[in-house]
């Protein structure tokens, strides 16, 4: 959820938010030197996450449906695979088979 909504792709990633403006903070991890970016203000020259990548914006709530969504398919497979013992590639064969199901059924 969260970090398909602020786009994480390394850890750690600090944000820094202040009235729904979110700007990335790129510094040092000690604690002084953190302090002293918010503090002394040192964001404001930092600047701001660019408004289609923005937590808030329509583009990251997707992104954070699809990281939903991919989490809800891997335990779809592990109670496919785990607890009703079917073979890996006969649930691969199912998530393709509904894949196009549901294209077919969208692009009708």
């Amino acid at each position: 959820g969260l970090s398909g909504r602020f786009f994480v792709t390394t850890l750690p990633t600090i944000y820094h938010a202040n009235d729904g403006v979110f700007r990335r903070y790129r510094g040092s991890r000690t604690l002084e030197d953190l302090q002293g970016y918010v503090l002394e203000r040192k964001w404001e020259a930092v600047e701001p996450v660019a408004g289609w990548k923005s937590p808030s914006s329509i583009m990251m709530h997707g992104m954070a449906g699809l990281f939903h969504l991919s989490g809800w398919i891997r335990q779809i497979h592990s109670y496919l695979t785990g607890t009703l013992g079917i073979h890996v590639w006969i649930s691969y064969a199912l998530f393709i088979l509904a894949t196009l199901l549901i294209g077919l059924f969208l692009g009708l």
